[in-house]
């Protein structure tokens, strides 16, 4: 570009730049995230480990990223047009934008992977937490100092980026190599790569699953073409296209595709899994679970006891044995369990977010059946009272528990005068005061049934409470495998103001003589993995045990509880419990494994059956894969799970080194051939597929 052309726009410069950026920006980042040419990321499930592979995908990558950068490079150029001078601001302020989007893009994804690795989905994600807006405004409240300096930084970015372009695309007196290359070679060499994406995400990806599925999760330039696949290929128009993940292989009837709502005996296979669901193979035990979940329990009982059922925040089940420097982490439970309380070392999460578990408690079931524990205590004439420390209008848990029919008193952060900082949680320190005040006043004459909801392990681990274990808290900024001591002891801490507060509580029932009358049910929402694979943070991500392995724990029953068990069966067990007149309750084998699922509950990524022997069976919808689980399992193929050491004893700002740390956990992954054809996986997706069909009201 010369001179005396500066209005001329020749695509070259700005197609050979932003296509360079991107290809090495992308590459670059899935090594450091996923480890796939080889080392140790925060995911690495797919490894390319030839040289063909590694060739092949970089190739992949490459031609991609020539396609959207040839797309923007023809909008830049149709700009240019339409304002037929300042192209060279024109110029610059595309290149800068692009620049821009895809490093935003990509610090959102890092900032993502490092605390959840590859397990986290959107909008599974935002199921789990109440919503998309909600998932925002709490994304706000943990990290909003964190997210203002990230939009700092992207506005300095900005600046940066369209001043360095002012130099490179200033007016040259003499066209480089770049400003020759012909319009017409752009266009092409963008059409051949645009039709080599489209194929890629569709036939070809049949033949390389590991590549299509790596750029179509965690590649900007590969979930652009695998979206625009998915709106091509869905022409019945049912939401899954032909080359979705699990495809729609029935495109032109918008009755069958993936989670439709599998009728049984109609001899139609509306969701396209296996043959038509037949009700004759379903076990009676399990279709019998199914069909009673959610009903009206028979609740012509006369007895008059208490009920108190405490709900603890991301408590995992190690936690109740666990030591920091000698010291129990949770003393008062044991305590509580030393006195006879039964420990119920059984209890799963159905899916490991507190939504689930609350909602499932109160229900009795996976769908909300319009009444709850609420409901039925309020008929019964007990009187309803509910101690949150989070907001009980998070997530909607005064709706969909039934607080606002049957609740007669509530406290949340909104209604405590010490909250003066208006926080959305509260310590359970905090929470106690309010419950003992009430407790203290309250007429036993009148039966009493209490809800309590302690908020304080949940991340990031830095509710207002004093140190114990540490001598401060974790910042966020921190939180990483190598500073897993400091997390482990930080998380420890909060459990253990958790526990003082639970035994705050048995002391204030006790002070006021109710304590022997009262059944009195501790257990936790689900689990919490602190890096113990290495790379998972959080909850509710995957299927595995320190994810949704409850802690539970007992305390006036008269009836045998079922094990295993998990939140859906709380409810039953209440009134089969009130119902009863056993003097000696003990745990009783329930043999029917805990249904458990990722994803929502409508349409899960996968499902799993969770032993109560230890063992569990899992099938992902997705890849049509299944595995086992086996705890000191010894089989062909077998996959020790890793995990990091305990970090109870070990000093506070040890640096953790991942390559030297890993060590068995003692349970074996296997996978299992031919799944659809294996009698425990068809036994778990006939119990899914007949919940769905008999709960759902699409």
């Amino acid at each position: 570009m010369t001179s005396s052309d500066s209005s001329t726009f020749r695509p070259g410069r700005i197609f050979v730049l932003l296509w360079a950026f991107t290809v090495f920006t992308e590459l670059i980042s899935l090594q450091i995230r996923l480890a796939i040419f080889g080392g140790t990321g925060w995911l690495t499930f797919i490894k390319f480990t030839s040289f063909s592979e590694e060739l092949g995908f970089i190739l992949v990558a490459a031609i991609l990223c020539a396609a959207l950068c040839g797309i923007w490079t023809g909008l830049c150029a149709l700009a240019c047009k339409l304002a037929k001078n300042s192209i060279d601001k024109i110029v610059r302020w595309c290149a800068t934008l692009w620049i821009v989007i895809v490093v935003v893009e990509l610090i959102f994804r890092h900032g993502i992977s490092e605390y959840l690795g590859d397990a986290f989905d959107f909008f599974e994600f935002a199921t789990g937490v109440g919503g998309v807006w909600r998932m925002l405004v709490q994304a706000f409240q943990w990290y909003g100092d964190v997210i203002l300096l990230s939009l700092l930084g992207i506005a300095a970015f900005t600046v940066a980026v369209f001043f360095f372009f002012r130099w490179v695309f200033k007016p040259r007196k003499k066209a480089s190599k770049l400003d020759k290359i012909p319009a017409w070679i752009i266009a092409s060499t963008t059409a051949i790569s645009f039709v080599f994406g489209i194929l890629l995400m569709s036939i070809w990806g049949q033949s390389f699953p590991k590549t299509r599925h790596v750029m179509a999760e965690e590649s900007m330039m590969g979930a652009i073409f695998n979206g625009i696949v998915h709106v091509c290929t869905d022409v019945d128009g049912d939401g899954y296209g032909a080359f979705d993940l699990p495809p729609d292989t029935m495109p032109f009837d918008g009755d069958l595709h993936p989670y439709a709502l599998d009728t049984p005996d109609d001899h139609t296979n509306q969701n396209l899994l296996l043959d038509d669901l037949q009700t004759d193979l379903i076990p009676p035990a399990i279709k019998k679970r199914t069909e009673n979940m959610g009903m009206a329990e028979n609740q012509s009982h006369t007895d008059r006891r208490h009920v108190v059922v405490v709900l603890m925040e991301s408590v995992r089940w190690d936690m109740l044995d666990a030591k920091v420097d000698g010291k129990p982490v949770m003393p008062e439970l044991q305590k509580l369990i030393q006195r006879g309380a039964i420990r119920h070392d059984q209890a799963f999460a159905t899916r490991g977010f507190t939504q689930n578990s609350v909602t499932q408690t109160f229900w009795g079931s996976y769908f909300e059946p319009g009444h709850s524990l609420v409901d039925d205590f309020k008929n019964l004439g007990y009187h309803t009272a509910a101690f949150s420390g989070e907001s009980m209008l998070d997530e909607k848990f005064d709706e969909s528990c039934g607080w606002n029919r049957n609740g007669d008193t509530l406290v949340d952060p909104r209604f405590i005068e010490a909250n003066i900082y208006q926080h959305e949680s509260v310590p359970a320190r905090v929470l106690m005061d309010e419950a003992e005040k009430f407790l203290a006043d309250y007429d036993t004459n009148q039966p009493l049934f209490m809800y309590v909801f302690y908020q304080d392990p949940h991340f990031p681990y830095q509710q207002y409470n004093p140190s114990v274990f540490i001598d401060r808290e974790i910042k966020r900024t921190e939180i990483a495998v190598k500073t897993r001591p400091r997390l482990w002891r930080s998380y420890a801490n909060q459990v253990h103001h958790l526990d003082m507060a639970a035994g705050r509580l048995i002391k204030a029932l006790e002070n006021k003589q109710m304590l022997d009358d009262t059944l009195l049910i501790f257990i936790s929402d689900h689990g919490e993995s602190l890096f113990d694979d290495g790379y998972l943070l959080g909850h509710g991500i995957a299927i595995q045990d320190l994810m949704t392995h409850c802690v539970m724990v007992v305390w006036g029953a008269h009836h045998d509880i079922p094990s295993p068990m998990s939140h859906v069966d709380i409810r039953r067990f209440i009134h089969e419990d009130l119902a009863s007149e056993n003097s000696n309750p003990k745990l009783r084998d329930s043999s029917l494994p805990v249904l458990q699922f990722i994803g929502s509950t409508n349409v899960p990524s996968a499902i799993s059956y969770r032993y109560g022997d230890g063992s569990r069976v899992a099938y992902e919808f997705a890849t049509n894969t299944a595995w086992r689980e086996t705890s000191n399992a010894s089989f062909v193929g077998q996959t020790p799970r890793m995990t990091l050491p305990d970090h109870g004893n070990t000093p506070i700002d040890t640096k953790v080194n991942i390559s030297r740390s890993l060590m068995p956990a003692g349970t074996m992954i296997s996978p299992i051939p031919k799944p659809l054809e294996n009698p425990q996986i068809q036994t778990l997706i006939h119990d899914w597929e007949y919940l769905q069909w008999y709960h759902r009201h699409d």
